[in-house]
């Protein structure tokens, strides 16, 4: 069964497409260094600043696994100082997946 790393981030007024944009370039690095990472998704409420991504990964230690990574270290140094809140992670388990239409 695949798993969803799942982040989700209140950026400060202002930030939030700075923050956006580094979580894209970090969701780069990771896919191309994580062939068990199948598809990621990063949502925003621009009104609300809240930002979530979802990384659909193919077992729960891999997904587990990004937090100990440099990429994880440098993209939470980079956006530190534009969150107000502290990140939040979750680990949830993927029942059904439907194929995107063609």
């Amino acid at each position: 069964m695949s798993h969803v790393g799942h982040i989700s981030l209140k950026s400060k007024p202002g930030s939030f497409k700075k923050v956006c944009d580094r979580y894209h370039q970090f969701a780069e690095q990771v896919m191309a260094h994580h062939p068990d990472l199948h598809d990621v998704i990063i949502v925003g409420n621009q009104a609300q600043n809240n930002i979530e991504g979802f990384g659909i990964w193919e077992n729960a230690a891999d997904a587990a696994s990004l937090e100990d990574t440099a990429d994880f270290a440098a993209f939470l140094n980079d956006i530190q100082a534009d969150l107000a809140e502290p990140i939040q992670r979750n680990d949830l388990l993927v029942f059904y997946r439907m194929n995107p239409k063609a």
